[in-house]
């Protein structure tokens, strides 16, 4: 990270990085404290949002939860599961035309864009089968 690190700050970095999932706030402090770290629920917050600010984690809007982050700084989508509440990255999908287009419609620049995608996941469509 090219950012002033403290080794809290490392770490909350690390757990949004090895999660391979989508973490709120809370969750990565209760993994911090299984892990017995000594760490307050307030600087994981205040942390997770200068991650955030300095582009180092990604944060997402999640339709119950808040914020999600994760470690992905790609330009890519998410598909989020009403069933299970699971928020999943859409990679290799990325529209820069999309931009364009925006951009010629409204004038402006635009940086990037977001999408998120609400349906049923794989998983749940399976459980769903099997149960009916």
């Amino acid at each position: 990270m090219s950012i002033k690190t403290t080794n809290q700050r490392e770490r909350i970095y690390e757990v949004v990085r090895d999660a391979h999932a989508h973490l709120t706030a809370d969750q990565v402090y209760g993994i911090l404290k299984q892990e017995d770290h000594s760490i307050g629920v307030a600087t994981v917050y205040r942390n997770l949002k200068y991650l955030y600010e300095h582009k180092i984690i990604n944060r997402i809007q999640h339709p119950d939860y808040g914020y999600v982050y994760d470690a992905n700084l790609s330009y890519h989508y998410h598909f989020h599961c009403i069933e299970c509440n699971k928020m999943r990255d859409i990679v290799d999908l990325y529209d820069e035309q999309l931009n364009r287009e925006v951009e010629q419609k409204f004038g402006g620049k635009v940086m990037s864009h977001m999408t998120v995608f609400h349906g049923i996941c794989e998983d749940c469509l399976a459980k769903k089968k099997k149960d009916n």
